[in-house]
């Protein structure tokens, strides 16, 4: 009986952690780090205080357990290939994949985490193994798109995706999102032609 009983208080005690996580998270997309304080967050999960300082003593290492959660997702998302572009060219297929992991709303929550993180330095420390794993993960999904390949020109290339997709992303949070599907797309187009195989000079 006591066997179940502690289950049953674990359960529980991960189901109150995970309640509290996602208040958390939505008040990060919603308002923002700053406004996502530990009262913020009490409020919207509608538990007292005492029991989300029970799980999470600090606005801190109520961040960290965010943090992880919202790598979980974004690990979820880069690993789901996109069936709908299954027979498209594998080059287009990584371009959609880095663009739907961004669009997300776990891009934006991290985003709202990266920011704060440049002044505050325990959160700084939490994120860096988070952005090393999420950068690691990237590179593994896009080589699965890719296929086995020897190209050196590869891995600059992946990298000019992310950054100038990550950036087109972001600019299109202040402006009209049109405008940075339309440069995703321009990038698509160049992609190509950056990517493609070169004739021999004597062919």
């Amino acid at each position: 009986m006591s066997v179940t009983t502690r289950r049953s208080q674990e359960e529980r005690s991960a189901l109150m952690r995970g309640r509290l996580i996602d208040a958390a998270f939505t008040s990060l997309v919603e308002n923002g780090y700053a406004a996502t304080s530990v009262g913020a967050v009490q409020a919207r999960a509608g538990v007292a205080r005492g029991t989300l300082l029970h799980h999470f003593p600090t606005r801190a290492s109520l961040m960290v357990a965010v943090i992880d959660d919202i790598a979980e997702q974004r690990l979820r998302v880069l690993a789901d290939h996109p069936a709908e572009v299954a027979d498209a060219d594998p080059w287009d297929r990584v371009v959609e994949l880095v663009w739907r992991d961004l669009q997300s709303e776990s891009f934006v929550a991290a985003l709202e985490l990266w920011v704060a993180a440049r002044t505050d330095a325990e959160l700084r420390e939490a994120l860096l193994p988070v952005q090393e794993r999420l950068f690691v993960t990237i590179h593994h999904a896009v080589a699965m798109l890719l296929g086995s390949t020897d190209d050196p020109r590869v891995p600059t290339l992946v990298q000019f995706t992310i950054d100038l997709l990550t950036g087109s992303t972001m600019a299109g949070l202040l402006t009209d999102q049109d405008a940075s599907r339309r440069v995703v797309e321009r990038w698509r187009w160049a992609l190509g032609a950056l990517a493609a195989v070169p004739e021999a000079p004597w062919d």
